[in-house]
Order: C-alpha cells, then sequence, then structure tokens
C-alpha cells in the first residue's frame, strides 16, 4: 500500500506542476480583463485554476479511493451529493428557465441546496414544466421518488 501512495501522491504532485505551468500563459491571456476590471480578474484565475486542477486530480483521487476500498459506497454517496449540489449553482438558470414554471418560488442555483430538492420542492407545489416532470421521472426509474425523498426544509 505504501507504494500505492507514493505513486499516487507523485502523479498528484506531477498534475499540480502541469497545472500550474498551464496556467500561466492562461494568466497571460486573462491580462485585458484585468485592464477592464480588476474586480473579476482574481476570480477567473480561480476559476480556471480550479477547473484545470480538478481534470487531473479528481480521477487520480477516485482511482485511489477504489484501491484503499475503505466506506467506499460511502464514499460514492459524498461524491454523488457533491456534484448534485455544484450541479445546481452551475446549471441553475438553465434550469430555471427549463424545469419550472414562472409561478415557482423554488429556484435552481441556490448555494448547498441539490438538484433533487428543487425538483421535489416543485414537484410538490406542481409549478414544474412537462420538461422538469420528465427529468424527475426519469430519476424516479433509478430511486423511486427520488425528488421528493430528497426534500429538505429550508429553515
Amino acid at each position: 500500500m505504501k507504494t500505492v501512495k507514493v505513486l499516487f501522491t507523485t502523479m498528484a504532485l506531477l498534475w499540480l506542476v502541469i497545472t500550474v505551468s498551464f496556467m500561466i500563459p492562461v494568466s497571460l491571456g486573462l491580462t485585458p480583463f484585468l485592464l477592464i476590471s480588476k474586480k473579476y480578474y482574481g476570480e477567473w484565475i480561480l476559476f480556471f485554476f480550479a477547473i484545470i486542477s480538478a481534470i487531473g486530480i479528481y480521477p487520480l483521487g477516485f482511482l485511489y479511493r477504489i484501491v484503499k476500498w475503505e466506506s467506499f459506497k460511502s464514499y460514492l454517496r459524498k461524491v454523488s451529493l457533491t456534484i448534485d449540489i455544484t450541479g445546481n449553482i452551475v446549471v441553475g438558470e438553465l434550469l430555471n428557465d427549463n424545469f419550472i414554471t414562472e409561478a415557482s418560488t423554488h429556484k435552481f442555483g441556490v448555494h448547498q441546496e441539490t438538484i433533487s430538492d428543487n425538483l421535489g420542492e416543485n414537484e410538490r407545489d406542481e409549478t414544474l414544466t412537462s420538461f422538469g416532470k420528465r427529468f424527475s421521472n426519469l430519476l424516479s426509474v433509478f430511486d423511486f421518488d427520488h425528488a421528493k425523498k430528497s426534500i429538505v426544509e429550508d429553515n
């Protein structure tokens, strides 16, 4: 197991070096944004750094967890939940325009909420569009009443 740790740590560090090397030209390419708005320059740099790092580090971390195999089911559940929350933020506007009606009070894109939670709340309130209903039904094929079971009451 020690050899595996060394191997994965080396690969992760190598990816970090590649990421930093790639970020230097990206930072220079974003220089016009610095001239336009200093306010967003840092956010763009952090965004690109996070995306590039994730592309290499996430698969390594996932493979390493498979090799260790400790509480893998719990790990998959946590990763799925995190992807769901991230997806809600990243595609929130798209989902608002396509999955829910104008009358909805439960909008997508809210920090720390899942897509499933918002689908469930809108399904309960009958504010899903036909496309939103189809997507909720698709989730129910894999986990019966998934959206309704995912509702977390806001305090």
